[in-house]
């Protein structure tokens, strides 16, 4: 493995997802604490972003700072901050009639820019109908709601995120709000937080100038959001995506972390498909010659391919050749990138499903690949394992 700097200390700026990535419900991540203090030794600036609007900025940084994560009020940006973006700031709202399910984060950013807020019978004069996160929903508030956009009210939700991590398991988030009342109005929520840009253009006008990499554990709303603005990515593994969910990606990120513990090790190697020059080095891993119809993947760390995998077609499925990891990369999730970018291949090119050689088992399970059903096609391999796509 070549040493270098911290991953994180190529960046200007390293924003975090908080809930899953920083902490779960009240307690922080084990590595959260240290590795924040040390990512600021590094000369590096930090904040943090939450698509969960139901705590106000400043009780969010009072919660970092009790769970030994120092923060101010400046460094944390809420999806409530976001939707008074969406809905015209203080000028759009002065005066506005808003509905607000949702926690007092939401409801405090509303009224902070000038809007009143209605429950109950009132929801006749509601103008908006604002959704976040609402451990207190009642069936009775759905009801208003649901009138309420029914009647015209405009509807904006703070958030899409369908769950949210707790220690306990996953609860249901905001978005799930979101599709329940876009069933029962069959009107389509306009939506504040990430992915959108309104959250990430606020951290990146709190940090400064770029290059920033955006922390996240859920890929469709963190690090899409990051991507749309051409920022680096991280995803951790400590929140709402585990590794079974990893070949369910559409978009690989640039790396894959177990915590944010790792943006204290040097960055891991960059994974792509191989380019004509690097064929033999990943053929040398793989144990297989370089001919046939196999779309080649990479692992590549300062100009020298570190890892290999190769997708060919076996019927209407892609199997999977290797991935293969030099020794002194692994246990850095290596081999688990690879296997994310074959699925990404596979997808592209419409397959159904990847397979692999059952001997993998232990570490292809792991990633959700289960044994084949009796008849599945292939032609290279006594026993498979697929993981559909």
């Amino acid at each position: 493995m070549a040493e270098g700097r911290a991953l994180a200390a190529a960046f200007r700026g390293v924003v975090f997802d908080l809930d899953g990535v920083v902490y779960l419900g009240d307690e922080a991540i084990a590595a959260a604490p240290a590795a924040l203090d040390q990512i600021r030794g590094l000369g590096v600036k930090v904040a943090f972003v939450t698509n969960n609007s139901y705590r106000p900025p400043d009780l969010v940084a009072e919660k970092l700072n009790r769970l030994g994560i120092k923060a101010a009020d400046g460094q944390v940006l809420t999806s409530a901050q976001a939707a008074v973006r969406l809905l015209g700031g203080r000028r759009g709202l002065d005066g506005r009639k808003v509905m607000v399910l949702g926690g007092p984060g939401l409801r405090q950013a509303l009224e902070a820019a000038g809007a009143r807020v209605v429950d109950g019978a009132a929801w006749r004069e509601a103008e908006v109908v604002a959704v976040g996160f609402d451990p207190e929903l009642t069936y009775a508030r759905v009801r208003d709601a649901t009138l309420a956009i029914r009647s015209g009210a405009r509807f904006v939700g703070s958030n899409p995120d369908t769950t949210l991590p707790t220690p306990e398991g996953i609860w249901p988030g905001a978005g799930a709000t979101l599709a329940l009342l876009q069933a029962s109005t069959g009107v389509r929520p306009e939506v504040a937080g990430k992915p959108e840009r309104a959250l990430l253009e606020e951290a990146a006008a709190a940090i400064g100038p770029g290059p920033y990499l955006m922390v996240g554990d859920r890929a469709d709303t963190d690090l899409d959001g990051a991507h749309r603005l051409g920022w680096s990515t991280a995803l951790v593994l400590s929140g709402v995506t585990g590794l079974a969910d990893l070949p369910d990606l559409t978009t690989a990120p640039d790396q894959v972390l177990a915590d944010v513990g790792g943006l204290l090790d040097p960055p891991g190697p960059v994974v792509r498909p191989a380019t004509t020059a690097e064929l033999a080095a990943a053929a040398e891993l793989l144990g297989a010659t370089g001919g046939g119809e196999r779309r080649w993947l990479v692992a590549v760390d300062a100009g020298q391919v570190v890892g290999a995998a190769a997708l060919r077609p076996a019927g209407t499925l892609g199997l999977l050749d290797g991935p293969v990891v030099q020794e002194a990369w692994r246990g850095r999730l290596v081999g688990s990138r690879l296997v994310v970018a074959a699925c990404v291949e596979g997808r592209a090119a419409g397959l159904p499903a990847v397979a692999a050689d059952a001997a993998a088992e232990p570490f292809l399970t792991r990633l959700g690949f289960t044994p084949a059903p009796a008849g599945a096609e292939a032609s290279a391999a006594p026993r498979l394992l697929v993981r559909e796509l």
